[in-house]
Order: structure tokens, then sequence, then C-alpha cells
């Protein structure tokens, strides 16, 4: 359907389904020049732009990583592994690995004291400045490159498109990803509230993405063909996190998401889990990969009449 071109540049596209997947980016927590002097890696180009940063920097410097996630362990041994001549710290709110079994949490210190970074834990950051972070205590940390990875947020487009969502913002979905307020909305990944077969909400992750995603194939497939539904797992079974490219931990969890006692680190989580990034940028650059080779016929003509718009930034 072609768009309605409009005066500012916009346009208003109709759809008879939406798929609503625009996932999430870093969150600035509010804090006071996050936005202005940190680097995040939420997605691709920020990435980029930190790498150049970083191969400026030359054979030396101090890197703070501010966030002690997944995401903040990942990028603070990866930066330290790859570019040795940095001094890299790691921030913490908390206890490093707080999330992770006993034996985990071991082989994570031993991890990251094998690689030379700094933790700082039980640490507040309350500002990011050019050239350094000022801490809840007082204190400032120097910093030629600051690293922001201490949460995620989802986009306002669907709360201020009338869509009922959290507090957060993410949509809340039924069991096959519909939108409980808007019939013709599915949402998946980072952007959509999904209770996980355990009764609890699908954390914000890949694979998260991909359970949620198969399920609305399902359900749109089915209710398009006439076909009976198949609810796909929605499950959330472990944390693969990598220490570098030639260490990582294979974490556990329980239906409660609580780690269980035992786990698996070194050589082989971390083969693992760079077989699980190699697949997944091979299919985004092969979108059609997978999809159905045989066609459905539609069990009726779209009710034009029910269609919704949906406006969008040309």
């Amino acid at each position: 359907m072609t768009p309605t071109a409009a005066a500012d540049g916009g346009g208003e596209l109709g759809y008879g389904t939406l798929v609503y997947a625009l996932g999430s980016h870093g969150d600035d927590r509010g804090v006071p020049g996050v936005a202005e002097h940190a680097f995040d890696v939420a997605a691709r180009p920020s990435a980029l732009h930190l790498r150049e940063r970083l191969d400026r920097r030359g054979g030396g410097g101090n890197v703070l990583v501010v966030g002690d996630g997944l995401t903040g362990i990942e990028t603070a041994t990866e930066i330290a592994e790859s570019r040795p001549g940095l001094s890299v710290t790691l921030i913490a709110r908390g206890e490093l690995g707080a999330r992770l079994s006993a034996g985990a949490r071991g082989h994570l210190r031993q991890a990251c004291d094998r690689l030379g970074v700094t933790v700082l834990e039980h640490t507040s950051v309350e500002a990011v400045e050019a050239t350094r972070v000022r801490c809840a205590d007082g204190t400032t940390l120097a910093s030629e490159a600051t690293v922001w990875t201490a949460g995620f947020a989802v986009n306002p487009i669907a709360a201020a498109g009338g869509l009922e969502v959290t507090g957060n913002g993410q949509i809340v979905v039924d069991r096959t990803m519909r939108s409980v307020s808007h019939p013709n909305v599915y949402a998946i990944g980072d952007s959509a509230y999904a209770l996980g077969d355990n009764g609890r909400p699908l954390p914000m992750s890949c694979a998260s993405a991909g359970y949620t995603g198969r399920q609305a194939i399902e359900a749109i497939v089915g209710r398009l063909t006439g076909r009976k539904i198949a609810n796909t797992k929605l499950v959330y079974t472990y944390n693969h996190i990598s220490l570098g490219r030639r260490d990582g931990i294979l974490q556990t969890v329980d239906d409660e998401g609580q780690a269980k006692p035992t786990y698996k680190g070194g050589w082989k989580p971390a083969r693992i889990k760079a077989g699980i990034l190699k697949t997944a940028l091979w299919a985004t650059s092969h979108p059609t990969y997978g999809m159905p080779k045989r066609k459905h016929r539609l069990a009726a003509a779209p009710d034009a009449s029910r269609r919704e718009g949906a406006r969008v930034a040309a």
C-alpha cells in the first residue's frame, strides 16, 4: 500500500496486521551527561562509534564501563582482552555477578583478574563528564571513554499511539503476542511484555526475541489462513555470558529465574556463544531464510473497514 505523503515529510500507511519489533535502546536513567558524553553498545552504529574512539586512543588510556549486567560484563571483558593496553574498570551498583551461582561468580572474578579488569562494587555514578565520571560518594574517576550499560528502555511510540503498555512502555500481549488492546497489532522482542511458560515476564534478551517472534508468526499465519494456532515454547532457561573470545559462562536458571548451583565455564561456552552470534549475524543479512515456502490461502479477504492506520516517519 502506498503511503500518503504529508507536508512535514511524514506519511500515513494503512495496515491489516502490524508487527511491532522496535526492540530497545540504552537507558540513561536520567543521569546527567550520559547522552552527551557516554558511549553505548545497544546498536551497531553506536558500537562502531565506540570502536573508533578506542582506535584513536592507541595503546593506552582509561575506559570505564558503567553497569554490571550481562552487557556490562561482556563489554568490559571484550575490550580488556582485545585491547590489553587500555585500563578497563567495571563499575557495579551491587555485587559483581549477583544473579549468578557462587561458582559462576568465582569464575567471573577470575576472568576479570586474568584480563586486568578493575571492578568497583557498590558504586553509583551520578554524572558523566567529558573526561571523568562523578560517583555518589563524591569520588571522581578519570576516563577517556565511558561506556554506559546500566539498562535498556523501549521506544515511547507504543504508549503515544494508545496501546496498552506497562509502566516501562512495553506492549502488553496475550499468549500469541497479540496486543490486548489492539487486536491487529503484534509485539515481539524487547518491545513486548510477554509471560513465559513459567508465568514470569520474559526478560529483554535475544532468546526472548526468537521465541516471541516464532509465536507471532504462528498466530498471524494461523488467523489469516483459518488454521489452528500452535503455541510455541516461551522459556528462559540460561544466561550465556562471553568473557572475551576464549572464555565464557553458561548459567542455567530455574522457573523463578534464579541461578541453579551448577554452571559451565571456559572455552566451550565461549565457542557456543560465538556460534550463536555468528548465526544471528548471518540471519540478519539473509532475512528471507527460513520463511515458509508453501503458500497458504487466506481464510477470508481482509476487511478494509477494520484496518488501522499507522503514522510513520518517511
